[in-house]
């Protein structure tokens, strides 16, 4: 019997006319109870939560963009849409389209991402000397601000520039580094708000995580 993949929407446990929000709350918890830095009885199984994670980051950051989404919906043939082929080949994969892709899209949006997550442990030492000091704490704000800045700019320009269909693996990873590290992002602001510890626990994780994806991503291009 020949074993079809699940859709997004399998992946996610929703219906196809969910709403967008519905979509946000599935991945959310489904995140929460997949997250592959969590307790693991064998390296087996942190592994498969790992390889989860990117076919649930993957499934959400496709049903969150409402372009993409109805792209998809048409490709699988939901909600009666007719389904269309999809085409293969593309003469715009070339050598040079490649390198042009990743030297003005893929390289600077991987490293301005490695950067600003690199300094996220000096920042938070400063702040830890008094986390009540208005300054302090207004500095720390402003490096949480160039993250969101950083990961929001790479999104788009991965979303606006499309990459040749031998670098899309590549783009799919980082796709997930950026996830990982906006649900950093989100746990930093967060502990913020009510200075438990535990958010800067998960920050941690999640921003390494972020990392070793976007080195995963490198390695793709190279392929």
């Amino acid at each position: 019997m020949t074993q079809h993949r699940p859709t997004h929407y399998q992946i996610l446990g929703v219906d196809t006319k969910v709403s967008a929000k519905e979509i946000k709350a599935a991945y959310r918890l489904l995140a929460k109870s997949h997250h592959p830095d969590l307790e693991y009885a064998s390296e087996e199984k942190r592994s498969e939560s790992t390889e989860q994670m990117m076919r649930l980051n993957e499934a959400y950051e496709t049903l969150k963009d409402v372009r993409k989404r109805s792209e998809y919906d048409t490709t699988i043939g939901a909600n009666g849409a007719s389904r269309r082929p999809i085409v293969t080949l593309d003469t715009s994969d070339t050598d040079e389209s490649r390198e042009l892709f990743l030297r003005r899209h893929f390289h600077p949006s991987r490293s301005g991402i490695v950067k600003i997550i690199g300094k996220y442990q000096a920042q938070l030492m400063k702040l830890s000397q008094d986390i009540y000091d208005d300054e302090l704490v207004a500095e720390f704000d402003l490096y949480l601000d160039d993250v969101e800045n950083n990961l929001r700019n790479a999104s788009n320009a991965f979303t606006n520039n499309p990459a040749p269909p031998s670098l899309i693996p590549a783009v799919l990873m980082m796709r997930h580094s950026i996830a990982q590290a906006a649900d950093g992002l989100e746990e930093t602001r967060r502990f913020c708000q009510n200075y438990d510890y535990t958010h800067l626990t998960l920050a941690d994780s999640l921003f390494k995580i972020a990392v070793d994806l976007s080195k995963k991503s490198l390695q793709l291009t190279r392929i």
